[in-house]
C-alpha cells in the first residue's frame, strides 16, 4: 500500500514538472529560433484577421483606482485608472507541441499590431495610449492581454445651478483612432472599481457602455454628489447669521450714532463672501446660491439707505410731526408752574418747548420695530424660497 502511494506521488510530480518545463527543454535558442519564424511574415499595419472584412472584437473593462482633482472653476474632472484590455490575433497562434512546448511568449510593441486607444473628449490634447513596458504577451491560442492605465483628465460641463447640494455627471469617453466601427468592435464590461469618492464627493453611479455615434470606443460615466456640509459650515451657515445680524440695526437706538456704521459692516461682509465664492465658482449666471448672496446684499443695502433716512430725520426732523397727522407740533409750557397772566412776577418765567402729537423723534422707536418685523419677513421668505431652490431635487 505504501508502494502504491509512492508511486502515485512520483507520476504526479513527473506530470507537474513536465506541464510546466515541457516535455522539452525551452532554451533560448528555441525561443529567440520560434519568434523570428512567428513574425517572419507579419505585418502590423495590418488588422488581425485573416479575412480582412471581419471585424476585431476586443473585450475591455475599465477600472477606477480613485478620483484625483474635480475643479470646478476650469469644468474638469480627472482620475487615476486602468483598462483590462485583450483581443484574439488570427496570426499569432501556434500549436505547442510542435513548438517545444511553448505556451505564450513576449512580443515588442512595434512588432506586432494593437488598438490606437485615446481619450475622446480631454482637457489638452489628444493622446493615444501608450505601452510603457514595450511589450505583450500572447498566448500560443493567439490572445493578446493589454493594461494601460494613467492619470485622465476630461472636460465635464457641470450644473452648479443647485450649489452645494448638486449632483453632476461626467463621462470619460476613449475611442479607436483610425478604425471605423464595423473594423473593431469594443465590447464594454460593466466592471468599474466602485469607490467611496473623495473629501468632497460621493460616487452615486457608475457604468460602462459602448460609444453609439458611429465612433469605436466606451464610455464610462461617473454620477456624482457633492457633500455640502463643508459649504454650508463655511458659507451658508455664516451668512444665514450674519442677515440675521444685519436685521437688529433697526433695534440699534438712532441716538447712539451707530446705526450707519453698523449696516456698512454687514455690507462689507457681504462683498467679502460674494468675492470668495466668485473666485472658486465658473463664470455662470444661474447659481441659486449667488443669486441669493446678491438679494442679500441688495436688501443691506436697502437697509442701510433706510437708516440713512432715519438718521437724518431724527436729527434735522425731530420736532416736526408725522406727515400723517396735522397739529400744532409744539406749545409753550411754564417750567416753574407759575401762573403766565401774573404780571407783577419780579423774574420772567421760564418756559420751554413741550413735543405735542407725534413727531419723528418720539416715534422712531415705533418705526424701527415695523422695519424689523417688515425685513424679518422679507428675508424668512426670499430664505425659504432659495433654500428650497437649492435642495429639491429636479
Amino acid at each position: 500500500m505504501q508502494f502504491g502511494g509512492n508511486l502515485f506521488f512520483l507520476l504526479m510530480l513527473t506530470f507537474l514538472v513536465k506541464e510546466c518545463y515541457g516535455g522539452d527543454n525551452v532554451t533560448a535558442e528555441n525561443v529567440t529560433s520560434f519568434r523570428k519564424s512567428l513574425l517572419r511574415d507579419y505585418d502590423p499595419y495590418l488588422r488581425p484577421r485573416k479575412n480582412q472584412g471581419d471585424p476585431v472584437v476586443i473585450n475591455a473593462s475599465f477600472f477606477v483606482h480613485r478620483f484625483n482633482d474635480i475643479n470646478e472653476k476650469e469644468e474638469s474632472v480627472s482620475l487615476l485608472g486602468y483598462f483590462s484590455i485583450s483581443w484574439n490575433d488570427e496570426f499569432l497562434v501556434w500549436n505547442k507541441q510542435e513548438h517545444s512546448n511553448i505556451s505564450s511568449i513576449e512580443l515588442k510593441t512595434m512588432e506586432i499590431w494593437w488598438p490606437t486607444i485615446a481619450l475622446g473628449n480631454p482637457v489638452g490634447d489628444f493622446e493615444i495610449f501608450q505601452n510603457p513596458y514595450k511589450m505583450f504577451r500572447v498566448s500560443s491560442s493567439g490572445d493578446v492581454k493589454w493594461f494601460p492605465g494613467g492619470l485622465y483628465s476630461v472636460r465635464c460641463e457641470l450644473n452648479l445651478k443647485k450649489y452645494p447640494f448638486d449632483e453632476q455627471t461626467c463621462d470619460f469617453m476613449f475611442v479607436i483612432i483610425g478604425y471605423e466601427d464595423n473594423d473593431v468592435i469594443i465590447n464594454a464590461e460593466p466592471s468599474v472599481l466602485h469607490m467611496s469618492g473623495t473629501t468632497e464627493w460621493d460616487i452615486s453611479a457608475s457604468k460602462v457602455y459602448r460609444v453609439s455615434n458611429g465612433m469605436s470606443g466606451l464610455t464610462a460615466r461617473f454620477s456624482l454628489q457633492r457633500k455640502p456640509f463643508f459649504v454650508v459650515l463655511t458659507v451658508l451657515l455664516p451668512l444665514s447669521l450674519l442677515s440675521v445680524m444685519n436685521l437688529f440695526v433697526f433695534l440699534i437706538p438712532v441716538e447712539s450714532g451707530e446705526k450707519i456704521s453698523f449696516a456698512i459692516t454687514t455690507f462689507l461682509a457681504y462683498s467679502i463672501y460674494l468675492s470668495a465664492i466668485g473666485s472658486s465658482l465658473p463664470a455662470k449666471d444661474n447659481v441659486h446660491m449667488v443669486v441669493y448672496i446678491e438679494i442679500l446684499m441688495v436688501l443691506s443695502v436697502i437697509m442701510m439707505v433706510l437708516v440713512i433716512i432715519q438718521t437724518r430725520l431724527f436729527f434735522y426732523y425731530g420736532e416736526h410731526q408725522l406727515p400723517c397727522f396735522i397739529g400744532n407740533p409744539v406749545s409753550d409750557k411754564i417750567m416753574d408752574g407759575a401762573n403766565s397772566d401774573d404780571k407783577n412776577k419780579m423774574f420772567p418765567t421760564r418756559t420751554s418747548k413741550e413735543l405735542k402729537g407725534r413727531t419723528w423723534s418720539n416715534n422712531m422707536a415705533i418705526i424701527d420695530k415695523a422695519l424689523f418685523v417688515s425685513f424679518v419677513c422679507i428675508l424668512g421668505s426670499v430664505s425659504i424660497y432659495y433654500f428650497d431652490l437649492m435642495m429639491t431635487k429636479s
